[in-house]
Parts: structure tokens; sequence; C-alpha cells
């Protein structure tokens, strides 16, 4: 029994060893800490996404990259917000004027109090030279629409409100001239079109304390009459027409899995192993991030000399489950990447080592997918005698 235990452990660990190594690639929240400071300033970080909105506008498209959905609230008088970066940027007109083919993006970053704005202009030249002939009348064409990017640098209460952490919104304008910002503000009712996004937005939401595992999309065409001039999409989209790419997977399926270690009980070291069944329920925006619940069995292997030199094994068998999170990312506060608690019951003893009844209580702390640690407090001889601990498990 134990070779062949053993043995599929091994089998298993190069089969399904894999099933929880991160992907090479790098997670948003990577990419963005890789940015300059220059561009950190004025380009939302995605990875604090959770409500992204497409709206139609008349003079062109309107995004919204929100955190929560009290947000809203704060981008409801954009007419009166799009009326100061006009102003803001009145210095820099005859220099985007020069540029009346090509296209230009304009980020306007807002810091928290709003004591100041910070201002970029990037420039992009046309593709080729393009022309429209109107009843014998040449004039250049400009294809490519303008950007403004608006950037609000906002902070919250992380994890147990010890710190603050940082975060962005975004709200991106997509004109055919950036200078049609007037025309924008004057045919278009952002306070109505806002109210409508923050109503829609209840929809399935559980609370913006758990939007992560719920973000969506929402498209609007607000001048559109139909029955399809609003659809909530519960997962982030790139675009208004991605249907599937980056669609939010809730992915929820049963997987084996194997590890093998060492640790340290009752002043022992021991060899142990680990083979059990979890059903895994995938939410994250990477879709790396799961709840999960496990069912296994681990021996307890204690190896003991016989008179004649030669080592006697003493098995004693554990099941077990757990229950709880892991994450792509280390959270704030909490060390590991796994958050699980778990429960087990010796249901096979050989040794001394316990007695009669015996429970332990225990939690996963994974350092990284190949290294988890698991603390854990064992109570044996129907809870008389209690003592700690320690495994560290590799796969």
């Amino acid at each position: 029994m134990k070779k062949l235990f053993l043995g599929a452990v091994l089998i298993l660990i190069s089969l399904t060893g894999k099933l929880y190594a991160q992907e090479s690639l790098e997670s948003p929240i990577t990419r963005f800490n890789r940015l300059s400071k220059t561009d950190q300033t004025f380009n939302g970080n995605k990875s604090f996404a959770y409500v992204r909105d497409f709206v139609q506008l008349r003079e062109g498209k309107m995004i919204l990259e929100l955190f929560t959905t009290e947000d809203y609230d704060l981008i409801r008088n954009m007419d009166s917000l799009l009326r100061e970066v006009k102003k803001d940027i009145s210095f820099y007109k005859d220099s985007l004027d020069a540029n009346p083919t090509g296209n230009v993006r304009i980020d306007y970053a807002l810091t928290p109090g709003y004591n100041y704005k910070k201002i970029r202009f990037k420039f992009y030249p046309s593709n080729g030279s393009i022309f429209l002939n109107k009843d014998g009348v040449v004039s250049k064409m400009k294809f490519e629409q303008d950007s403004l990017r608006i950037i609000f640098q906002r902070s919250r209460p992380g994890l147990g409100g010890n710190c603050m952490i940082p975060y962005t919104i975004q709200v991106t304008l997509l004109l055919d001239n950036y200078y049609d910002i007037d025309k924008v503000i004057a045919t278009n009712n952002f306070t109505a079109i806002i109210d409508t996004l923050k109503e829609a937005s209840k929809g399935k939401m559980i609370g913006n304390t758990t939007i992560y595992r719920n973000p969506f999309t929402i498209v609007y065409n607000p001048y559109y009459t139909g029955k399809e001039a609003l659809k909530r999409y519960e997962w982030l989209m790139k675009d208004e027409y991605d249907m599937q790419s980056t669609r939010f997977k809730k992915g929820r399926f049963i997987s084996i899995n194997a590890n093998l270690g060492i640790g340290y009980v009752r002043d022992r070291m021991v060899t142990m192993g680990d083979i059990g069944l979890q059903y895994n329920n995938y939410w994250g925006i990477n879709h790396k991030d799961h709840n999960l619940f496990r069912v296994s069995a681990t021996p307890y292997l204690f190896w003991e000399h016989n008179p004649d030199g030669s080592y006697l094994l003493k098995d004693n068998w554990w099941v077990n489950g757990s229950i709880g999170s892991i994450y792509d990312k280390q959270f704030y506060g909490w060390y590991g990447k796994e958050c699980t608690f778990g429960l087990g019951y010796l249901v096979g003893e050989k040794g001394g080592y316990f007695k009669n009844t015996t429970m332990k209580v225990f939690t996963d702390l994974q350092l990284s997918s190949w290294v988890t640690i698991v603390p854990e407090i064992i109570f044996t001889d129907n809870f008389k005698q209690i003592f700690p601990g320690f495994t560290l498990k590799v796969f």
C-alpha cells in the first residue's frame, strides 16, 4: 500500500504537478509596475479596472474604466470637467493645430485632491498623405481619431484598513478632432448618461466589497431607441465587439493534485505525501484567482531504527478537508498567495505518536507555485494533548 501510494504520487506529480504553476506571462499589475514613472502617471492601472463601459456619443465614443460603482459619482459632472480640461490645454492650441492630418493623444491626470493637474500631449503622424477631391477642390483628410484621456488618481483603504492602496479610474474620449470638445459638451447629457450607467451597474452586483469577483461591462448607446440600446455583460471586454477573448471566465472543474514534503511533528522530522481531489472555481481577472475545496489523504511517515540497524516505517494516515482561495498575487496583509483553512482527522495510527481521537487544524501558505508551508495545531488523546506541527510541501 505504501509503495503503491508513493508511486502514484510520483506519477501524478509528473502529470498534474504543474496544475498550479503560474503562467509565465506577466500579470497586468507586474506589467504596470515595469512602466516608466511617466507612463504610470498617464496610464490607468488596468489591474484595478472592474467596471468597463463603452458609450456612443454623437461625435465619438467614451470609455469608462472604474474600480467600483462608487466611482460613477466622481464623473457625473463630466461636462464641467471637460470645460476645465479645455481651458487647461488652451495654452498648447497652436502646437495642436500644427498637426492637422495626424492625430493627437491628450492625457490629463488629476491628483487625489485635484491640487494640480499633469498634462501630456503625444502626436502621431498620418499614415501617408490622404486627400479628398470634392467638386474639383482637393483638400487633405484626417482619418485617425484624437483621444482625450482623463485619469483620476485615487486611493482607498486596504485589507484591515491598515494601509491605503493607490488606484486609478480612467475616462477616454475618442473624437474625430480634439477641438470637438465644445460640441461634445453641448450635444451630450453626461449627467443622464452616468445616472443610467450607475443604475444598470446594480444588476447582479453583490456589493462593492466583492466587485473583484463580479466585474462587468456595459455597452450603451443613449441615442438609440431600440431594446438593444444598453447591454450588460458579466465579464470585462476589450471593446464593445469583443464577445469571447477577454471573457471573465468562472471555470468550475475538479482536479487531482499531489504534494511531497517534510514535516516536524512531536520533535520528530517526518516525510509526508498528499494526494487529493480539488474543486476549483476560477473568478480572477487573469483567470488565475480561484476558490477551492479540497479533500485529501496524507500519510506522516515516521522512520525508526530496528535493532539490526535497518529502518522501520510507521505510517500515520490523515483524511483532510480544506476550503479557501488562491490568488495570482500576494495581497496586502497576507504573506502567501494561498489562503485556506483545513481540518484533518487521523484514520490510521502506528508507533504510538498519537492516541485515541486525533484531529488537526491547519492553513496553507503558498509562497510560490511550487512551495507551500503549512502551520498546524494537532489535538490528540481525545483533545487532552495539544502540540504544534509544521510541514513544507513542494509541487
